[in-house]
């Protein structure tokens, strides 16, 4: 599956628009962590999650497989940026204490990915796949739900491993799993909103194909979205959230 993150242009999108829900999230993983020495990033991208973990732990190891993102990612004094695909990390065995993967599961090989997170880990560790997505929804506002259909319809999700990732699967890689769902809200006004569309593969794989201009997006994204946001208006947007901790079983 092609992975639309990897261009320059998707990755500077990527930098500039995604809002900062990474230590919200993270405050779901932090509970189930014994260890806190060492933490690691996978397919960290611009480095959000990367520097959410370091609040977390004293050190982060984050890792990608884009030069282009990790050109853009975020510099902080405890964490170390390196090239790398996420199943076959440049670590030695049982060293993490955490491992953390932000938005990212479903462009891996899982099976692979699975092997590895098990052997970097220490015996106590936890792996935390995470994933935050917009839910289509500004509060007070029921008509946004029309404008986002036809956004939808307009710049499909990209192709991605869709398949669900359950109990069964997890055990048979070695792990326990525990997994929470849940919401909160995003303010945005119209053109952080927009800078958010920009970033989502819908657009990504759209601009890439070279089927419109980044600019002719954000013209009509402009264009649906005014009317319920005046220029200025903040808006309250719902994001849903999924954090998966597993834990190495023996």
């Amino acid at each position: 599956m092609p992975n639309p993150f990897l261009s320059a242009d998707g990755a500077a999108r990527y930098a500039a628009g995604r809002p900062d829900v990474q230590p919200l999230v993270l405050e779901r993983v932090k509970p189930f962590l014994t260890g806190t020495a060492l933490g690691v990033d996978v397919a960290c991208g611009s480095g959000q999650c990367s520097v959410a973990l370091a609040d977390l732990v004293i050190e982060v190891r984050a890792y990608d497989i884009s030069p282009e993102m990790l050109s853009r990612a975020r510099p902080h004094p405890r964490v170390t940026y390196a090239l790398s695909p996420a199943e076959a990390l440049p670590l030695p065995d049982h060293c993490a204490d955490a491992m953390t993967v932000f938005m990212a599961f479903h462009w891996f090989e899982r099976g692979a990915f699975l092997h590895e997170a098990r052997r970097v880990l220490k015996p106590d560790g936890v792996l935390a796949i995470c994933n935050s997505w917009f839910a289509g929804e500004l509060v007070g506002k029921a008509e946004f739900a029309g404008v986002w259909q036809t956004y939808l319809e307009r710049y499909p999700s990209a192709e991605r491993d869709r398949r669900p990732f359950d109990e069964a699967e997890a055990r048979q890689a070695g792990f326990s799993l525990h997994s929470e769902r849940f919401t909160h809200l995003v303010e945005l006004n119209r053109e952080q909103l927009i800078a958010y569309f920009l970033t989502q593969s819908n657009t990504i794989a759209a601009t890439d194909a070279e089927r419109e201009t980044p600019e002719q997006v954000q013209v009509w994204l402009n264009e649906k979205l005014a009317p319920l946001m005046p220029e200025g208006e903040v808006g309250e947007f719902v994001f849903g959230a999924e954090i998966r901790v597993l834990t190495r079983l023996g």
